[in-house]
């Protein structure tokens, strides 16, 4: 049995050979639409409409429900992941997700862990590396900037941090901390007040010894405590960006 004009088809994508209004969007011969009775336009006539695009090819289904194992299922996965790496590898790759979404994961994963591996190797080493001392000017311009001053002055000035001084000190101890150097001194004038030097220097790290006499340029830090380290107790410390044995 044929169709008659002026029907619609869902399923077919045109039909080149008749009219077709471009309100009700359906076909006929004639020149008025038969729903609508408008003119159809001349864009819209047979012969002079723009083919249209084809629809893509569905792929063919069972119409079944595909069940997947809880073991399957991302958040076992991804629980498994953060007890056992292989264990959540092995069964995110025997999963039934799509290759594409398999290859995605594994990349960012990778990644990430390219990341990391940069982040703590590179990064991490050069902020924890620098300098707590204005490592920028040299050392002429650096020593013109310091003022001298006693542990006595320099016990009621050291929660100036950030200020340049010169102190002239007695080493009593040396002490280690985390692969940093420090130096518990006196003054070398006497006395009992005692301070803490922290090892900064910008040309070479020094090694004194009990007893030596040194003349430290460096900056106000406020006070520390080691007592975690040594027993020795709170005291001012100074970072020192430069120094001289002087006895």
């Amino acid at each position: 049995m044929g169709r008659s004009l002026g029907y619609f088809d869902s399923d077919e994508l045109d039909r080149p050979e008749l009219n077709k209004c471009p309100d009700c969007e359906c076909y006929f011969a004639s020149e008025e639409c038969p729903l609508c009775g408008k003119i159809c336009p001349e864009e819209m006539r047979a012969g002079n409409r723009a083919a249209p695009k084809k629809p893509k090819k569905r792929k063919n289904s069972s119409g079944r429900v595909q069940f997947i194992p809880f073991y399957h299922t991302w958040w076992f996965i991804l629980i498994a992941f953060i007890f056992s790496r292989i264990a959540g590898v092995v069964l995110f790759i025997t999963s039934p997700y799509s290759k594409k979404a398999k290859i995605i994961t594994v990349a960012s994963v990778v990644g990430g862990y390219v990341l990391l591996f940069v982040a703590g190797t590179v990064l991490v080493p050069m902020l924890w590396d620098q300098s707590l001392v204005n490592d920028r000017i040299p050392r002429a311009e650096y020593v013109e900037l310091c003022d001298p001053m006693s542990v006595e002055e320099y016990h009621r000035d050291a929660y100036n941090e950030g200020n340049y001084v010169t102190l002239e000190l007695v080493v009593e101890t040396q002490l280690s901390a985390d692969g940093n150097v420090f130096y518990l001194c006196t003054d070398v004038n006497g006395g009992d007040l005692k301070i803490y030097v922290w090892d900064q220097s910008v040309e070479k790290k020094t090694n004194y010894l009990q007893g030596d006499m040194i003349r430290v340029y460096g900056e106000c830090s406020g006070v520390a405590d080691y007592d975690l380290y040594q027993s020795v107790g709170e005291h001012p410390m100074v970072f020192m960006a430069y120094s001289d044995l002087i006895g």
